[in-house]
């Protein structure tokens, strides 16, 4: 088995909404989906870098639960300007926690507007 590539699936009460808050933040742009064309609004697909996310309409509306707060998994996006992304992640009205060190660079902790927790890694140069 070889494995080609990856996508990270995002279920949000809004789907122009989380779309226009990654373009916006993260500096994501719309990528055509070679299997499904083009969106019916029920769903997008937006890439930044090697990074793709498929957002998608939740069925239903419950919050996302908190960062750790249960078993599952943690998404870390690599940006070369962390406080900048940081200010436009704040703007945009994000959950951003507090810049840390660590030994390979900087990191902090956002919820996006649906509460989906992402760390943002700015590594040493």
């Amino acid at each position: 088995m070889k494995v080609r590539r990856g996508e990270i699936g995002l279920f949000v009460s809004d789907v122009a909404r989380a779309t226009g808050f990654y373009m916006a933040t993260l500096g994501f742009k719309r990528v055509p989906d070679e299997h499904f064309g083009a969106s019916d609004g029920t769903w997008e697909k937006i890439a930044a870098g090697d990074l793709v996310l498929a957002i998608f309409k939740a069925k239903t509306a419950e919050p996302a639960p908190a960062p750790s707060s249960r078993s599952g998994m943690c998404a870390d996006i690599i940006v070369d300007d962390l406080s900048s992304a940081v200010l436009r992640l704040t703007a945009a009205g994000a959950k951003v926690g507090e810049i840390r060190e660590w030994p390979g660079g900087r990191v902090v902790e956002f919820s996006d507007l649906d509460g989906i927790g992402w760390a943002l890694i700015e590594m040493k140069r």
